[in-house]
């Protein structure tokens, strides 16, 4: 049946990145939706609505994959019909656990500025995490709801348990963003009582122990959120520590970045099998193996660390190559964004065969671009460095990574499209004219389908219908002179001597990359 070979399609390349679903349960659910359509019986709308929005995201990625025009089409539909399922039952007033499920699904995974007015509310992150409050998960813990000691679905607890956590996480790490939610959140640590997530699968294990949670040395389905939300803490805390400066225009003491610094590397301490050493690579070879989905789980954690270390540091990056003061911050944006291309590397030449393509997944792509910058940044402000051709080479390198990747998927494209257009816009030689770079047309986002975003960040940049099948389009960004993406940027690092520095640190441009297109 093509219904369940979607589900088993999101099961395997979609559900081990937020794991908030139980497969059986929802095969289960499913099944009950056909029993009563047969017998003509009234269906579930929570239930349908879990079902539309798994299909909406499969046939995203799977369509996008294929290069089709259709991709965006057949997902917005089915995002659609989620939010008309949800809108029937009266959801917003009477919210289900499968429900937000739903929202969550397609607020992951795809854009709710695409889908029609009449729902997109409903997938808006703020009403979510309102309708977690009314289904009183916040406070799943707390003494009134205290559980007897027989007869309780623990399962059903720690669902819900992963689920206020997924949205917690989510609502951090959007904090440490730029756009308008940066340096604020919804969800306040203190106004919660929910106990932290359980490393388990989805079956609680044999244990005498009140508390069954494995250790997290053992892989589980829910290894990958455990430290995903170690991450979205820190980024948490890193809000806390500078929204006051950052709301006011002032610039975060060194000293306070050089602290957050430290408690963002003491969380980048993985289990050994999440860890890239070689001796843990070998060592777990067999499990990547049984479960592919580690290994990709695993690079997507390092490249999310060395994002954030970037994003703390960068406004010291180029003072840093100068000032010995700011030494530490040059150097670890310089690892950092080396990191991220390297683990871009792994995961097309190491990564399973059968998992997607990673230049299909716009949050390493985009983590991948915001790279590639810093290191053009420190070429074209360190232009006289003794290894300057050696390190031009290098962005090269990173700038070929993006043009293979605009011929992957429609989204990918756009998403480079509209950060070339924000990085051509800052890029001014020192005369205060622009650069020919700079002045060039550049791809109309109107014609790939505008990427720019409403003013509630979400999981993928958004897309539009195509004219053209992506396969008829130019495979890198080319404008009207012809130019390839390569080409531009050559331009840039030729013209790198002449560069203006009234901007020194160039945060607004770095900043304005990431509100073009937000990863998730």
């Amino acid at each position: 049946m093509e219904t369940m070979a979607l589900f088993q399609y999101y099961n395997n390349y979609l559900d081990y990145l937020y794991h908030i679903i139980l497969p059986d349960r929802v095969e289960g659910q499913i099944n009950a939706i056909y029993q009563a359509i047969e017998n003509q019986e009234p269906l579930n709308l929570g239930h349908l609505a879990l079902l539309f929005s798994i299909i909406a995201s499969s046939l995203f990625l799977q369509l996008s994959i294929e290069s089709s025009v259709h991709a965006e089409a057949c997902s917005r539909e089915y995002t659609f019909l989620t939010g008309a399922a949800l809108i029937q039952s009266n959801y917003s007033a009477y919210p289900t656990i499968e429900g937000l499920q739903a929202t969550l699904i397609v607020a992951h995974n795809l854009s709710n500025t695409n889908c029609h007015p009449s729902v997109r509310v409903l997938f808006v992150h703020g009403a979510i995490v309102s309708q977690a409050k009314s289904l009183m998960l916040h406070c799943i813990d707390s003494p009134q709801f205290e559980r007897k000691a027989n007869g309780t679905d623990m399962i059903e607890i720690e669902l819900k348990r992963r689920l206020w956590w997924d949205l917690a996480s989510y609502d951090w790490l959007l904090g440490f963003l730029s756009g308008p939610q940066e340096s604020t959140y919804l969800i306040h640590p203190e106004h919660m009582n929910v106990q932290k997530l359980a490393n388990i699968d989805d079956i609680i294990p044999d244990s005498k122990e009140k508390d069954y949670s494995l250790p997290t040395s053992t892989p589980t389905k829910m290894s990958y959120s455990l430290e995903r939300l170690k991450l979205a803490e820190v980024c948490r805390e890193i809000v806390d520590a500078t929204a006051y400066e950052h709301l006011r225009g002032r610039e975060v003491s060194y000293d306070k970045v050089l602290e957050l610094d430290r408690k963002l590397q003491q969380a980048y301490d993985f289990p050994a099998f999440f860890r890239l050493d070689a001796v843990s690579r070998q060592q777990y070879g067999p499990l990547y193996q049984d479960r592919p989905s580690i290994a990709w789980q695993r690079c997507l954690l390092h490249q999310a660390y060395h994002s954030r270390l970037c994003r703390l540091h960068r406004q010291y990056l180029v003072r840093g190559a100068r000032n010995p003061t700011y030494s530490y911050s040059h150097v670890v944006c310089l690892q950092s964004a080396r990191k991220v291309l390297e683990m871009k590397r792994i995961m097309d030449e190491d990564g399973p065969t059968f998992m997607p393509p990673s230049s299909v997944v716009w949050s390493v792509m985009h983590h991948v671009f915001m790279a590639a910058v810093i290191l053009l940044m420190d070429v074209c402000f360190n232009w006289d460095d003794i290894l300057a051709e050696k390190r031009k080479e290098e962005v090269l390198d990173a700038c070929r990574m993006l043009s293979k990747a605009q011929q992957s998927s429609s989204t990918v494209r756009e998403g480079i499209n509209a950060m070339m257009e924000v990085l051509q816009k800052h890029w001014k030689v020192s005369n205060g004219k622009q650069s020919a770079v700079a002045s060039s047309p550049v791809i109309n986002p109107m014609e790939l389908g505008n990427p720019a975003r409403d003013s509630t960040p979400t999981a993928e940049p958004e897309t539009a219908n195509l004219k053209q099948s992506p396969a008829d389009l130019p495979s890198n960004a080319i404008d009207d002179t012809g130019d390839t993406l390569e080409d531009i940027w050559t331009e840039m690092l030729d013209n790198s001597e002449n560069l203006s520095s009234d901007t020194p640190d160039w945060t607004g441009l770095l900043a304005e990359l990431t509100t073009a297109t937000v990863p998730y």
